[in-house]
């Protein structure tokens, strides 16, 4: 069966940790629907780029996904952390026993706000560190007892979005993803 990834979009978002996320999670063959949490499609994002969201988050509430994802930017992230129908979805994610993954400003905004997994180790933007009860200085990390994938920003995306595809279908996919990447050092390949 296809495994289903949902990667939330909000006025603000960071584009590069959405884009990269999806593009990523494409290739390796999982189904990646996007859904805007406001009731317009059309997403500006942090950077002034525009996405066109697949769906608006009213049609898609009552889907189970595989992950639910949280891409971070500031502004997109404080939307999330608003956004009281998506921290139910957040938490009925995680009740399925299905993961949570949230990158940059989203652990510490959104997650750790809500004190969602309190007792989870996670990582995110650097400067949020303050914010987290249990820290993990890596550019991602995956709790494994707690379903969370966290990671920490634009640059750590590939890293993010190969750690959700090992999750999902193993360190075979990923690293066959991987090599089609020409990855910089520093990041894990699977190999």
């Amino acid at each position: 069966m296809t495994k289903q990834a949902l990667v939330f979009l909000s006025q603000g978002c960071e584009e590069t940790e959405a884009v990269t996320t999806i593009d990523l999670l494409t290739r390796a063959g999982i189904k990646v629907i996007t859904a805007s949490i406001s009731q317009s499609r059309e997403v500006a994002c942090s950077r002034g780029v525009t996405i066109l969201a697949q769906k608006v988050f009213s049609e898609i509430k009552h889907t189970d996904f595989d992950v639910v994802i949280l891409p971070g930017g500031l502004k997109g992230a404080e939307n999330f952390r608003d956004c009281p129908e998506l921290i139910e979805k957040l938490k009925q994610t995680h009740q399925s026993g299905n993961i949570v993954a949230a990158i940059c400003a989203s652990p510490a905004m959104v997650l750790q706000y809500h004190h969602l997994f309190p007792h989870a180790f996670m990582t995110g933007y650097p400067t949020t560190q303050d914010a987290f009860k249990h820290w993990k200085a890596e550019r991602v990390y995956f709790d494994e007892q707690y379903k969370i994938i966290t990671s920490q920003g634009p640059a750590t995306s590939i890293d993010f979005a190969l750690k959700i595809i090992d999750a999902l279908l193993g360190k075979t996919k990923a690293a066959e993803v991987a090599e089609q990447l020409v990855l910089p050092s520093g990041i894990e390949s699977y190999q």
